[in-house]
């Protein structure tokens, strides 16, 4: 059983609730509470979006239910090896089917209380790491998703062996460290092959637009609210800057706004933000 939590914030004026508004799914990165994302999500939110972000109980370091319950992640995800490809494929089947649950009960939760005079038009997804991972998988087996975006995905669980194209449109942004040589000192031997093939899979089996860019100076954790907690200062700047990049695909693809991969930021900007090759190398202007 996973947890929900819609996202409204006081500064989407109600006065407005008979439109029809769009829904940004959320999937965290495997362990990472559903609130760790506050940093993106509000900005989703002041963007006209509503948010329900899925959190995953027994496999979150925590999780708070509505009756002041605390669950804890179970001993065997906590000393789960990287290398547990069955296990890990486990984890995300589960995402999705939790996903998938969620998309085909919308409308459920919009007729609740706290969402009562909203609708909603369209549905784009957002997940970070394994939660990355699931947002391709869920867009793959539901055309109801019309735009994506994947933050330093799982590559290496993704199912790309049936070579399936998939017309939704992604931006896929990662860390600083993308090529193979730059990996070696970030993941494990048994998973380092498989990610960098399940990426450039991935890269060719998107048939629809897409753009794959790295943020300079950005770690895994980055794409969440985690290095706040650590007093992570710089963070906050790569915050600002995923959130308007990331926010800006979204809102061309669901919203229809203009936008473009060259012109989205100002100069000073597009020092942070480097498209990217299939192989993770650095695109040259």
């Amino acid at each position: 059983m996973n947890t929900i939590e819609t996202h409204i914030y006081n500064n989407y004026n109600p006065k407005y609730s008979n439109a029809k508004s769009d829904v940004i799914l959320y999937s965290p990165g495997f362990g990472v509470s559903r609130d760790m994302y506050t940093y993106h999500i509000k900005y989703l939110v002041d963007c006209g979006y509503i948010v329900v972000s899925i959190g995953a109980t027994y496999e979150s370091v925590f999780s708070i239910f509505p009756d002041g319950r605390v669950v804890n992640q179970t001993a065997q995800l906590t000393n789960i090896k990287s290398t547990d490809f069955i296990l890990w494929r486990e984890l995300l089947d589960t995402r999705v089917e939790d996903i998938l649950y969620v998309i085909n009960h919308l409308d459920l939760l919009f007729s609740q209380s706290l969402l009562e005079g909203f609708s909603y038009r369209s549905i784009g997804i957002v997940g970070h790491s394994l939660g990355g991972a699931a947002a391709f998988e869920v867009a793959k087996r539901d055309n109801r998703i019309r735009a994506g975006v994947m933050f330093d995905a799982s590559f290496h669980l993704l199912d790309l062996e049936k070579n399936e194209k998939i017309d939704t449109p992604f931006l896929i942004m990662r860390q600083e460290k993308c090529t193979y040589d730059e990996l070696l000192t970030e993941l494990s031997e048994g998973i380092i092959n498989p990610f960098i093939s399940g990426f450039e899979k991935l890269y060719k089996q998107l048939n629809g637009y897409k753009a794959a860019v790295k943020v300079q100076g950005a770690h895994h954790m980055t794409f969440s609210d985690v290095p706040i907690h650590f007093k992570d200062i710089e963070a906050i700047n790569k915050h600002e800057i995923i959130s308007d990049y990331s926010t800006a695909f979204l809102s061309e693809f669901i919203q229809g706004k203009s936008y473009t991969l060259q012109n989205s930021f100002n100069h000073k900007r597009s020092a942070d933000i480097v498209e990217i090759n299939i192989k993770g190398q650095t695109v040259s202007v």
